[in-house]
């Protein structure tokens, strides 16, 4: 009796420590399944950075993001100055001036150009503007100059990329057109956003102040770009009126539209109106402002950024797997089912090649059919797998279930913007009840 009873005590330890044993060895295996993930993220920032190059080279080719300056008046003009050596000499000067007011009308007509499996967001505008600058004999007299001493008087535009152009630009005033031109005049503007200096080609053209009507200038033009459209609010008072086909639509820049845009016949409109008492930090300057600071407009986004969606939904490779393996890990302590650790590793790896099935696919589809696919593919080879082993009906539809109901929760995650991280810390901790229930009737340390 005391051999048996001396037996049964050296066999108890083995058994109760069993379940543990198992345990810890599932929650490393879930850790060493991990390795992978970043190698999988590494891979979509590649495909990203690739899609980028591709973008990038296209915008180049049609014409890139667009920003519209001006138009200014050049004033070149003669001073009497003295040399190092005190002799009177005469030297020449520049000097800038913006509008007093600026109205600014454009339709813009937004599309995609694609390259291989790539697209991005290119788009044509017809864009009038209309233009009136303050009295020229008050421009001579705030800048304190003797109409004898000028000696040429410019009107100068430009856009970021000159590639942009579609027809002539031609200034009218007074019944007269002026032909906007390049004269190899540039301008250097400092952008303290991208923390370099941009070179702006203006176009120019000379006018007789005696007979331009500074009151009235208009330019009727045509330019394309790609992904932003951008203006300088350079007049005292500043107004934008864009109409565009486009309806994902991001404010880029330092304003604001006055209201919400307003849809009509498949057409976005949005109204901006600016008042400065001093535009452009000076309505008169010498050197190119920091342009950078007064900047806006808008950016047509691409909303079905599937590289995006895919990053995130790698983010979550830890929820899935903990959570499959902590199905199965209740099913085999209740039912007293012995599941191999390959088995576990086998499944492991099938979510985690379900990563990479999204990220292929939806480069050809986009995400939301991408994931719906690789979801149900990924279901359907678990769940066989399982019940191959399990032969239990019950317990593989469970399996099946909970699957179906972890990848619906992350989709739904990734489909919210504001409220995500409240919806899914909601989510997680239903999650961690429901584990904690289940795992209560587990006999971790009970001795039969």
């Amino acid at each position: 009796m005391e051999n048996n009873n001396s037996n049964q005590e050296t066999k108890i330890p083995i058994n109760q420590n069993k379940t543990m044993i198992k345990g810890f060895i599932v929650g490393i295996l879930t850790l060493c399944l991990l390795i992978p993930i970043p190698f999988i993220l590494s891979l979509i920032q590649e495909r990203q950075k690739y899609k980028e190059d591709v973008t990038s080279e296209i915008s180049n080719k049609w014409s890139g993001k667009q920003t519209i300056y001006g138009p200014f008046l050049e004033i070149t003009y003669s001073e009497n100055s003295k040399n190092a050596e005190g002799k009177d000499i005469t030297i020449q000067k520049k000097i800038y001036t913006s509008a007093d007011k600026l109205d600014i009308k454009g339709d813009i007509n937004t599309q995609f150009k694609k390259r291989s499996i790539y697209e991005t967001s290119v788009y044509k505008s017809k864009i009038d503007l209309e233009i009136k600058f303050k009295n020229f004999n008050d421009i001579l007299e705030n800048i304190k100059i003797k109409p004898e001493n000028i000696i040429s008087t410019k009107l100068i535009f430009g856009i970021t990329d000159s590639k942009g152009y579609e027809n002539n630009v031609i200034a009218k005033s007074a019944n007269k057109n002026y032909e906007l031109i390049s004269d190899n005049q540039t301008l250097i503007i400092n952008n303290e956003i991208k923390n370099q200096k941009e070179r702006i080609q203006f176009l120019s053209q000379n006018i007789d102040y005696s007979t331009f009507d500074f009151n009235k200038v208009t330019i009727n033009l045509s330019i394309k770009g790609s992904e932003i459209l951008n203006f300088i609010p350079s007049a005292i008072n500043t107004n934008v009126d864009l109409t565009t086909n486009w309806k994902d639509l991001k404010y880029d820049g330092n304003f604001l539209p006055n209201d919400n845009p307003t849809n009509k016949n498949g057409k976005t409109n949005i109204k901006w109106s600016i008042y400065q008492q001093n535009p452009l930090n000076g309505q008169l300057w010498r050197t190119a402002n920091n342009f950078s600071d007064y900047t806006f407009g808008v950016e047509f986004l691409q909303m079905n950024d599937h590289y995006d969606k895919t990053y995130r939904s790698t983010k979550y490779a830890i929820l899935f797997i903990s959570l499959t393996f902590a199905a199965f890990f209740f099913i085999e302590v209740k039912n007293n089912f012995n599941i191999h650790i390959i088995q576990y590793a086998l499944v492991g790896f099938a979510i985690c090649i379900n990563f990479i099935l999204l990220l292929s696919l939806s480069e050809y589809i986009g995400f939301d059919f991408s994931y719906l696919i690789s979801s149900i593919a990924t279901i359907i080879l678990i769940s066989l797998f399982i019940y191959s082993f399990l032969n239990s009906l019950r317990l593989t539809l469970k399996i099946t279930l909970m699957l179906i109901i972890l990848y619906s929760f992350i989709y739904s995650i990734l489909q919210l913007k504001e409220h995500a991280l409240l919806v899914g810390s909601i989510g997680l901790f239903f999650i961690l009840a429901i584990i904690m229930y289940y795992s209560k009737n587990i006999e971790w340390n009970k001795i039969k």
